[in-house]
């Protein structure tokens, strides 16, 4: 009896190179985790088939993903058709060769696959996507030319492949339509169809919660001030408190209200911004301040950008009415967003404190400061990054209780001492004195 193999053709799950068309709405960190689940899956069901061969033509290194009793070969250099036959040429007949893009398939289906080739006398078989390309291909031997001139990734691929198939003599055995995962809503379809597999556990973390904030409420001793905030919270927008040392019972009042309490001893604005960081899990995170001069109900018109994917980084430019916002402070923010513009290139008018981003993209820059500078810092490395940074104006009222920055001599020493400290620093990266 011949020997049977299932080749499969995939691509080291690497940000940047996998599942490209889920960025946006994902990140190229989240798709590449999502290549990484898919192709875990398909390897675990072709693991659990009954082909006496299992070899992996691999565009990358291989990783934790790959299981053992594999044979990987690396792909060759040239065209995505080059690239088929070579791995073809390699695996021999008969053979069944699939991608990492059908995590659904289960080792049923790639037995009954196989044996359309290997036991039932066709010649060939061909699984067809619902997108119009092809998800599977059987051969009970290799042909050269059965990739030849068939244009890739497009709506008919499928189509002139199933032709070209017959072009070359071959009797052509249909095998079932399946879904590709190329894009957010084939995601959402295919952890439907296999909701216990890896990718479906993926998807609806990052995919599924794409429209979901967490909203990071730096607090000391704020008690007055929570219940309006927290009130006013919209739909999908989950408060997270991050108690920076309060003495009221603030963090008492934020968990009866509901939100997630996170304690952050180390006192300093930038350490109650990250520890919420850190405690987040959704995929954009906003950032605003729990003292009632900023309405929550403005949150989904800042985050918007961001979850669109039009913005990397949103910020809310303050609107201050009478009383909300002391003149030597509208003048510092002036002064720190033009020298924002001259060492970074970022164009902006506020350091605003309601603001929304992508969380492993926040994490990625590498904010460092932990006191006042944290705000300015985050817009400055953003801007070093080239990213898209957006404004919106936010309307700022009077603040509820005494700010315990500018409220205070030593909180407004601190707080130039430290938006100097990260101005400097730009100021060397822009002129390459240091880092």
């Amino acid at each position: 009896m011949q020997r049977t193999r299932l080749l499969v053709m995939a691509k080291a799950p690497v940000p940047g190179r996998s599942k490209t068309r889920l960025s946006p709405p994902m990140t190229t960190v989240e798709a590449a985790a999502i290549a990484e689940a898919a192709l875990a899956d398909t390897l675990e069901a072709v693991a659990a088939c009954g082909a006496d061969r299992k070899i992996v033509a691999l565009d990358g290194e291989p990783g934790p993903w790959l299981p053992a009793g594999f044979e990987v070969v690396p792909q060759v250099a040239g065209s995505f058709n080059e690239r088929l036959a070579a791995a073809w040429a390699h695996a021999g007949g008969p053979c069944l060769q699939i991608g990492m893009d059908t995590p659904q398939a289960t080792p049923a289906l790639l037995d009954a696959a196989l044996a359309a080739v290997a036991e039932d006398g066709w010649d060939a078989a061909l699984g067809l996507a619902e997108d119009g390309g092809w998800w599977a291909l059987g051969m009970a031997r290799p042909h050269p030319g059965a990739f030849l001139d068939v244009p890739m990734s497009r709506s008919d691929t499928g189509a002139l492949q199933l032709k070209r198939l017959h072009d070359i003599g071959l009797a052509v055995a249909d095998l079932p339509v399946l879904r590709d995962l190329d894009e957010a809503a084939d995601a959402r379809a295919i952890a439907a169809l296999a909701p216990r597999t890896r990718t479906a556990a993926r998807v609806r973390a990052l995919v599924e919660g794409t429209d979901r904030v967490d909203v990071v409420l730096p607090v000391l001793d704020e008690r007055e001030a929570i219940p309006w905030v927290l009130e006013r919270m919209p739909d999908g927008y989950r408060p997270i408190v991050v108690d920076n040392g309060s003495s009221d019972g603030s963090a008492e009042a934020a968990a009866a209200l509901g939100a997630q309490v996170v304690a952050e001893p180390r006192r300093g604005f930038g350490a109650a911004c990250f520890a919420g960081l850190a405690a987040a899990t959704a995929p954009v995170v906003a950032f605003m301040d729990c003292d009632a001069s900023l309405d929550p109900a403005d949150l989904p018109r800042i985050c918007a950008p961001v979850l669109a994917g039009d913005a990397d980084l949103a910020l809310g430019a303050r609107e201050a009415a009478a009383g909300a916002q002391p003149l030597h402070g509208r003048l510092a923010n002036r002064y720190l967003a033009r020298q924002v513009g001259r060492y970074s290139g970022a164009r902006v008018t506020d350091i605003g404190p309601m603001r929304a981003a992508r969380r492993e993209a926040l994490l990625g820059l590498g904010v460092t400061d932990r006191r006042s500078g944290w705000p300015l810092e985050m817009v400055l490395r953003a801007g070093d990054e080239g990213w898209r940074i957006t404004e919106l104006p936010v309307p700022y009222r009077p603040r509820v209780g005494r700010s315990k920055v500018t409220g205070t001599v030593g909180g407004t020493l601190r707080a130039v001492k430290d938006m100097r400290a990260q101005l400097a620093r730009a100021r060397a990266r822009a002129t390459g004195s240091g880092t």
